[in-house]
């Protein structure tokens, strides 16, 4: 008798036990996803970041931050069928066989590189399908949402290369120019807010009034001395530039424009810094539409 309630006592500790591991951790519609599958998820994140980076951001999730991300699959994936998006498993396999045959691996170097990692065929084959659907996610519809000029992405190249001689500006430029003699040194100090005044309200004191102005129109980095070409390099667009003092004057120089030389360097790289750029703004941008798509699907998270 005592046997019989020891194993009774042990099969009911047991089942309690599985039902823990396999505890329902969320819901999104009729999708139901264990902490069991999360957890799995949490372990292998490294190589899921390397096989889908732009799904897998960081190095480490929580538990929630993993259920939110499979519930935001499940929402992309539904929009997408929605649209008429629809990745089929031979498109998957045609994309593996691609990658296998580009790292010049058989399937079974392929399963056994897998498995060293901690992940199945089976996990694989849905994370390249979920690749691929948030690729065309992206490209459909956060896209079309997002707006990046030349010049943008001119000044994110200058900004990545802002100490490369290679760099080349053009500027259009209004010169201010004072007799160096009529100004003392404690009065230049204040010159560059005056004009910056004057520029709002055209009114300048009259210490400051003997000026004279030259349209220089568009100029070119190449074209300058050094020393000037420095000076408009560290001026940003519609501000005044420190003083350039030659030839007893006093120059400032108001920067109406400022544009990046397309340079061959920049030519080849313009592609890449594109899709740095939508990377950023995508990623606030994909997460405010599926804050908005989230509630026409009834969610549940219970960790």
């Amino acid at each position: 008798m005592n046997r019989l309630i020891i194993l009774l006592i042990f099969s009911v500790s047991f089942a309690t036990h599985a039902k823990l591991i396999d505890k329902v951790a969320g819901v999104i519609n009729d999708k139901i996803y264990t902490l069991s599958e999360i957890e799995r998820i949490k372990k292998t994140v490294s190589i899921r970041k390397e096989i889908a980076p732009f799904i897998f951001l960081k190095d480490q999730y929580s538990n929630t931050e993993i259920l939110r991300l499979l519930q935001n699959n499940y929402i992309i994936k539904d929009k997408l069928s929605e649209l008429g998006f629809v990745i089929g498993d031979d498109a998957v396999e045609s994309r593996i066989n691609d990658t296998q045959t580009n790292l010049k691996l058989t399937r079974a170097e392929l399963l056994s590189f897998l498995q060293s990692k901690g992940i199945t065929m089976n996990e694989y084959f849905e994370l390249i399908k979920e690749a691929m659907e948030y690729n065309i996610f992206q490209r459909r519809i956060i896209g079309p949402l997002i707006t990046i000029t030349d010049q943008e992405m001119k000044n994110y190249y200058f900004k990545l290369n802002s100490s490369s001689k290679a760099v080349s500006f053009k500027y259009n430029v209004i010169d201010y120019i004072l007799p160096e003699s009529q100004i003392q040194k404690i009065d230049q100090n204040n010159l560059k807010e005056v004009f910056e005044k004057y520029r709002i309200s055209g009114n300048i004191p009259s210490l400051y009034s003997n000026f004279s102005t030259n349209d220089l129109g568009s100029i070119s980095d190449e074209d300058l001395p050094k020393e000037l070409s420095k000076v408009l390099r560290d001026t940003d667009e519609q501000s005044f530039s420190n003083l350039y003092i030659r030839d007893g004057q006093i120059h400032l120089f108001f920067v109406t424009k400022k544009e990046l030389a397309e340079s061959q360097e920049y030519l080849s790289l313009k592609p890449r810094i594109y899709n740095m750029i939508f990377q950023e703004r995508s990623t606030n941008i994909s997460a405010n539409w599926l804050s908005r798509e989230s509630i026409n699907y009834y969610i549940l998270k219970k960790i």
